[in-house]
């Protein structure tokens, strides 16, 4: 009896030993660790995948390839490190009111304000001319028959007035907007801020340019454009313009809301100011050539060579 038990508890324990490889039995699966989203990590990752967007060049237009000259409408930004004569300090107020380029222009107050159509006829204030060439666009310019202009300004609470009678032995204009100087515009610069800055040579935020262009009178519509102050560059829709082309140029009539310049008008004020015109006698081309004004010092980025414009 003692000998069949032992036997039977041998038997037991061997089957315990080798169970694992007994018939029947399979050996058991290894457990690994699934590998990472990689997709999923990527976006917790210290390295940006981000690239820097390359923007678009600006666009042009098929005329604008052909140019050979660049005008003074857009020129680039200053780099001037400011005043460079007397300091505003020393300076008495009085001395502050006029540039001493050129005779002063006076705007005439208008009880009336003028039709605006291009007619000039109305007009009876005093006039004035714009004859002279400007520093570096005189070469292509030949006298008074290829480029001028006699000019009336006027002004209310609401609006400075601006009759131009110009005198253009080739009418061109084939540009528009901030390339309008490429033809046969007016342009006009005023320093709102005559005596605050009266000695600084570069562009501030006060001083204004605004281009006037009468179209082509056809496919092109008259149209006012600021480029000064720069953060301000675009069309003035707010500007009025009526013009008609003569025989030997054209007449443009044009009110310009005093909030153009950010001005409340009054009498006796005064301001930098220049009337010029850009000329282009290259039929079919946009090109600047020459230039003239009623003050022969202008210099479109330095306000200190611009003339006076006084409110009577």
């Amino acid at each position: 009896m003692v000998m069949r038990t032992r036997w039977l508890m041998l038997i037991l324990l061997a089957s315990t030993i080798t169970g694992c490889t007994l018939p029947g039995f399979a050996s058991p699966t290894p457990f690994t660790f699934p590998t990472p989203n990689l997709t999923h990590t990527a976006i917790f990752a210290a390295t940006s995948t981000k690239t820097t967007p390359t923007l678009p060049p600006p666009e042009t237009t098929a005329a604008e390839t052909t140019i050979t000259a660049t005008g003074p409408a857009v020129t680039p930004a200053v780099t001037a490190t400011g005043p460079t004569s007397t300091p505003l300090a020393t300076a008495t107020t009085g001395a502050l009111n006029s540039r001493p380029n050129g005779s002063p222009v006076t705007a005439a107050f208008l009880s009336a304000p003028p039709v605006i159509d291009g007619d000039l006829s109305e007009w009876s204030t005093t006039a004035y001319v714009a004859n002279e060439t400007v520093p570096l666009a005189g070469d292509n310019w030949t006298g008074a028959s290829d480029l001028s202009a006699t000019y009336y300004i006027g002004w209310d609470v609401n609006y400075l007035y601006l009759a131009v009678s110009r005198t253009d032995d080739t009418f061109v204009q084939i540009s528009w907007g901030r390339y309008m100087y490429r033809g046969d515009d007016i342009e006009i610069q005023l320093d709102t801020g005559l005596a605050g800055d009266y000695y600084t040579t570069y562009l501030s935020s006060d001083d204004y340019q605004i281009g006037l262009s009468p179209g082509n009178f056809g496919s092109i519509d008259s149209e006012a454009y600021r480029w000064y102050p720069r953060n301000l560059e675009s069309w003035v829709t707010s500007v009025v313009i009526e013009a008609v082309l003569t025989n030997g140029g054209y007449d443009l009539e044009a009110k310009i809301p005093w909030s153009v310049f950010g001005v409340t008008p009054a009498s006796g004020s005064r301001f930098g100011f220049a009337l010029s015109l850009s000329d282009n006698d290259l039929v079919g081309v946009s090109t600047w050539q020459s230039m003239v004004s009623n003050v022969n010092t202008r210099r479109t980025a330095d306000p200190t060579t611009w003339g006076t414009l006084i409110l009577d």
